[in-house]
């Protein structure tokens, strides 16, 4: 018996991998450059995109 789960696709695995890769950090970074450079007004759509998508999202998983 395997005791190792095992990818659904292969379109998952490379969704997981592209995860992996990019990281929160960039998502960080992003806002943070955004705001030093005098994009603070980005944040109102940032947070509404947050809201609708990421929370749901983050339930989900």
């Amino acid at each position: 018996m395997n005791e190792y789960g095992q990818w659904d696709s292969t379109l998952t695995f490379i969704f997981a991998m592209i995860g992996v890769a990019i990281g929160l950090g960039n998502i960080w970074r992003f806002s943070y450059v955004v705001y030093s450079n005098g994009g603070g007004s980005f944040f109102i759509p940032y947070f509404f995109a947050i809201a609708i998508m990421g929370i749901p999202f983050l339930i989900l998983e």
